[in-house]
């Protein structure tokens, strides 16, 4: 059977995508593998997936090259994991073949398409837009992902093993966040020092970043690290990171952690839509930017991290807006200190973690909706 996966972004290929076509491709599938266009992209996308062994490799392309690619492919199933899911209907369409889709929220186009979540949560919110029971739980993706890693990181590679602590940083997977989070890391790590000069860190770097990238890294003394996420965080004894899918790897590993969102990563973020192309005009832009920012943060009332999203309550500590480096270095410290409050929230996001297995499920579901399997 031939099957489309289609995906976008570093979380989406690494996390969702990743899995899926080695599930795919040991049942025999021929997997074709579409990168869509994706205002977060950290530029990298394509040798990572350059390792995947699919039989077909397209994009990342502009959204007209890549609409019109959609339109000549023929398959037996499209699977969709991220983006715009008006890319998946158009090569659905055009090859009579069902499109099923997977995410973590509701997103417009999901009533042409059948759809997969991770948690009977994100499962009820998207049916509460949809109006009826669309979505189906079949498990995090991310967590199968993390089972696929096999290697050993010894904390002595990074640090001293006597360390009082083992601290692990997150830098982000697009090179704008990066170049901001550096400056932003030293100062931390310099705070941090102040307070605790035995704690140790080290900063994970996404799997497709070049090691070209870290030499400043090394220079700065943030012990750059390209290893598996879940190889990592299992030797950690807390994090340091943006809100993303990290966060959710971060639970399936047990590993306590401060999420931030500071005001000056914020305003690099990318933006899309209209007011994306507002914030692009020289000058009057970032200052909109920036107010439509702070306006946002002063009216949010809900969690940024995955694992407080799913629980409905803050179990994995957060910090918005207007977070300095010398603030948060007093935060990651106290919280390193209360060794009874972080096994607790250990065991509090294994049990939110879940079951393992949401890659069968999916690929079940695929080889059912193309009729390879029993409904």
């Amino acid at each position: 059977m031939r099957v489309a996966v289609l995906t976008n972004g570093p979380g989406e290929l690494w996390g969702w995508a990743r899995p899926v076509i080695m599930e795919l491709r040991r049942r025999g599938h021929s997997v074709s593998l579409w990168l869509l266009p994706c205002q977060y992209a950290s530029g990298y996308e394509r040798t990572a997936a350059s390792s995947l062994g699919v039989d077909k490799l397209e994009g990342p392309n502009g959204p007209v090259r890549t609409w019109f690619a959609l339109g000549q492919e023929k398959t037996d199933c499209v699977l969709q994991l991220g983006g715009d899911l008006a890319f998946g209907q158009r090569m659905a369409k055009r090859s009579d073949a069902p499109l099923i889709c997977y995410a973590y929220a509701w997103k417009k186009g999901m009533e042409h398409a059948k759809v997969f979540t991770a948690y009977s949560s994100m499962a009820a919110a998207i049916n509460s837009v949809l109006g009826q029971p669309f979505a189906l739980t079949v498990g995090d993706l991310v967590k199968d992902s993390l089972a696929l890693e096999r290697e050993t990181l010894k904390w002595e590679d990074v640090g001293s093993e006597k360390a009082s602590a083992r601290l692990l940083l997150f830098p982000g997977s697009r090179p704008s966040i990066r170049r901001m989070t550096l400056g932003w890391l030293i100062e931390f790590v310099r705070n941090l020092k102040g307070l605790a000069p035995d704690i140790r860190v080290g900063t994970l770097f996404p799997p497709f970043v070049p090691e070209s990238e870290f030499f400043a890294w090394r220079e700065a003394g943030l012990c750059p690290l390209k290893t598996g996420a879940g190889t990592a965080m299992r030797v950690a004894d807390y994090a340091l990171t943006q809100p993303g899918t990290n966060t959710l790897e971060l639970m399936h590993c047990g590993l306590p952690a401060l999420v931030v969102a500071p005001l000056d990563f914020l305003k690099v973020a990318p933006t899309g839509g209209l007011f994306g192309y507002l914030f692009g005009f020289p000058g009057l832009g970032p200052a909109l930017k920036e107010w439509k920012i702070r306006r946002n943060l002063e009216r949010y009332s809900g969690f940024v991290a995955w694992p407080n999203r799913i629980a409905g309550r803050m179990v994995m500590d957060e910090a918005l807006g207007d977070v300095k480096p010398k603030g948060v270095a007093i935060r990651v410290t106290s919280a390193l200190r209360d060794r009874e409050r972080l096994a607790r929230i250990r065991a509090e996001l294994l049990n939110l973690s879940g079951e393992s297995g949401a890659v069968t499920r999916l690929c079940d579901a695929v080889d059912q909706g193309a009729g390879v399997a029993e409904l």
